[in-house]
């Protein structure tokens, strides 16, 4: 994959979620997320919590997306927020950093977003 800078489609992941790793007859759960979009225009983050005709969310610039913290603590996604922060200097971030990170993390790739 390349830097978001050169990409010409958007790279984007579902990248922390409280509901990650849940299985059938699991206990209900409220569900947040947290979409990293790499795209050429800039990085976008997605916030959303709910189901339904219950769910919230938005797409964010990483400066924007940094006044959320609380969420990225629900969505078990704080360790991001080194990243995001990169992004909101405008810094350079890549899919594979992102996608190294989080297969340490959970031990598998992440889910598209």
């Amino acid at each position: 994959m390349r830097e978001y800078g050169v990409m010409t489609t958007p790279w984007t992941r579902l990248l922390a979620s409280n509901r990650l790793f849940r299985r059938d007859g699991d206990d209900f759960v409220w569900p947040y997320e947290i979409t990293v979009s790499l795209r050429e225009s800039g990085p976008v983050i997605g916030i959303g919590e709910g189901v339904g005709h219950g769910a919230a969310g938005g797409m964010f610039s990483p400066q924007e997306a940094l006044g959320r913290r609380a969420h990225f603590a629900k969505a078990q996604g704080e360790w991001l927020i080194p990243h995001i922060e990169r992004m909101a200097r405008g810094e350079r971030v890549t899919a594979e950093e992102l996608v190294e990170q989080f297969e340490q993390i959970h031990g598998r790739t992440p889910p598209l977003g």
